[in-house]
C-alpha cells in the first residue's frame, strides 16, 4: 500500500512538472489531459445531456480534424486543416465562457500525406500547452509554436528536413512536454525517429533514429520513476521501447505488440499499460528495466478485446478498453483477468475520458455512454446524443465536457446529476 501511494504521489508531482509547473487540475493541456491518461481530478461533471439541452454553447470549427480540444484557464484551443490537399492549417482559440473566437492563426503545411478522408485529416495530433505557448504538430510534418495570445514564435518542417511521412493516416502522434523539451514520436514507413526540440526556439536537442520501427500512430507517454528519473514510453511495430527523455538513449524493450500501433500507453499504479490491436495483447509492464525485459517485466498479458484505435483508460484498480466495433472490456489491472464485457453500440474512434467516478465513451455517431468507473461491475448512467459524428476524444475542464464533432466544438454543462437510465451487469 505504501509503495502504491508513493507511486501515485510521484505521478501527481511529476505530471505538474510536465507542464512546467503552470498546470492545475482544472486544465486539460494536451492529449488526454494533464497526465495523458484521460483522467480528470474534478468532482462535479455532467452526466446527462441531449443535442439541444445541457449544452452551454456550440460553435463552428473551420476545416476538419480529430485532435482533441485543449483547455487552459479561460481558453479552449483546437487545430484543424482544409484545402485541396489539406495543407491549410488552423490553430483556433475560443473563450471558455461563451465559445466566441478569440484568435485564429492560419498556417500552411509543407508535405501533405495520405489520410482517411472520412475521419482524420492533417489535424489529428492534439496540440499541447504549458500555459504560455501552444505547440501544434500536423500531419504535414510541420511544428508550430504560438503564444497563448495567438502570435507565431517559431515553426519547423520536419518533413522538409527528414522526409515526408509515409503512411495511410498521416502523422497522428501527439507531442508531449518534458522540462524545456517538446518530444515528438515520428514512426512511419520512411525513416522513423524520435526528436526533442527546445521549447523556446524549436532547435533540436537530441534526435534518435528508429530504423527497426516502421509504423505507429501512437503518442509517447512519460513515466516517473521513484529515483527521480523518467522514461519516455513508445509503442511501435511489434514492441514497446523506453528511452531516456533527457538524451534519447534507449533503456529497455518489450516485444509482442502488433505490427500497427495506435493507442497511447498509460501509466498508473506503478505500471505501464499498453495495448495493440486489432486482436492484439494488452500488457502491464513494470518500468525501470534494462535491455530486453519481455521475460522479466511483463506482469500480465491479455489477448482478448484489444482496440485498434481507441486508447485504454485506468480508473482505480480497473483497466477499460473499447474496440472499434463498440465492445467494451473491463480488466482487473492487477492481474489482467476479465471482469466484464459489454457491447456499447456503435463504432468507436475516440478514446474514453473519466472523472468524478464516471467514464465517458463517445462513439462515431456522437453518442456518449456514461458508466460508473472504478467498480467491479458494469453500470450505465446515461446515453447522451450530441447530434453529429464525433471522432475526436473529449476534454474535461472546470466542470465541463468539451466534444469536438466533425463540424463544431461543443461545451457541455449537463442537465443535472441524476442518470437518465441505468443498466447493471456483474
Amino acid at each position: 500500500m505504501k509503495h502504491r501511494l508513493l507511486q501515485i504521489g510521484i505521478s501527481c508531482v511529476i505530471a505538474c512538472g510536465f507542464a512546467n509547473d503552470f498546470a492545475t487540475a482544472d486544465n486539460w493541456p494536451g492529449w488526454r489531459g494533464l497526465t495523458r491518461n484521460g483522467i480528470s481530478a474534478e468532482k462535479n461533471l455532467p452526466t446527462q445531456w441531449t443535442a439541444d439541452e445541457g449544452i452551454r454553447w456550440k460553435t463552428a470549427v473551420p476545416g476538419s480534424g480529430i485532435s482533441n480540444p485543449i483547455v487552459w484557464g479561460d481558453r479552449v484551443i483546437v487545430t484543424a486543416s482544409d484545402g485541396l490537399q489539406q495543407t491549410e492549417l488552423h490553430i483556433i482559440c475560443y473563450a471558455l465562457e461563451d465559445g466566441r473566437e478569440l484568435w485564429h492563426q492560419r498556417l500552411w503545411g509543407t508535405a501533405p500525406t495520405r489520410y482517411h478522408a472520412q475521419k482524420s485529416s492533417m489535424a489529428t495530433p492534439a496540440p499541447v500547452t504549458d500555459g504560455k505557448f501552444v505547440f501544434a504538430f500536423f500531419g504535414t510534418g510541420d511544428v508550430f509554436c504560438v503564444g497563448l495570445d495567438g502570435q507565431l514564435h517559431w515553426q519547423r518542417s520536419l518533413a522538409a528536413e527528414y522526409g515526408p511521412f509515409e503512411n495511410r493516416f498521416a502523422a497522428s502522434s501527439s507531442p508531449v512536454l518534458f522540462q524545456d523539451l517538446l518530444l515528438l514520436q515520428c514512426d512511419h514507413y520512411g525513416d522513423s525517429y524520435v526528436v526533442a526540440l527546445r521549447q523556446s526556439t524549436g532547435a533540436n536537442v537530441w534526435k534518435t533514429d528508429r530504423p527497426e520501427t516502421w509504423l505507429s500512430w501512437a503518442s509517447p507517454q512519460l513515466v516517473p520513476l521513484a529515483d527521480g528519473r523518467h522514461e519516455l514510453i513508445l509503442s511501435g511495430s511489434h514492441k514497446v521501447d523506453a528511452l531516456d527523455p533527457t538524451n534519447g538513449n534507449k533503456l529497455w524493450t518489450v516485444t509482442g505488440m502488433r505490427r500497427e500501433c495506435i493507442p497511447t500507453p498509460i501509466y498508473g499504479n506503478g505500471m505501464v499499460y499498453v495495448v495493440s490491436g486489432p486482436k492484439g495483447p494488452s500488457m502491464a509492464i513494470e518500468p525501470g528495466g534494462t535491455g530486453d525485459v519481455t521475460a522479466t517485466h511483463v506482469r500480465w498479458q491479455n489477448n482478448r478485446g484489444a482496440p485498434f484505435v481507441p486508447s485504454a483508460i485506468l480508473v482505480g484498480d480497473y483497466y477499460y478498453v473499447v474496440d472499434d466495433a463498440g465492445i467494451a472490456t473491463c480488466l482487473d489491472s492487477r492481474n489482467g483477468k476479465r471482469i466484464w464485457q459489454k457491447r456499447l453500440g456503435g463504432k468507436f474512434t475516440a478514446s474514453p475520458v473519466a472523472g468524478a467516478g464516471k467514464i465517458y465513451f463517445t462513439n462515431e455517431a456522437g453518442e456518449t455512454i456514461v458508466i460508473e468507473g472504478g467498480v467491479p461491475r458494469y453500470r450505465r448512467l446515461a446515453r447522451n446524443p450530441v447530434g453529429e459524428p464525433v471522432y475526436a476524444s473529449a476534454a474535461i475542464s472546470q466542470g465541463l465536457l468539451f466534444l469536438r464533432t466533425n463540424r463544431h466544438l461543443v461545451c457541455i454543462d449537463g442537465l443535472g446529476s441524476q442518470p437518465a437510465d441505468s443498466a447493471t451487469t456483474k
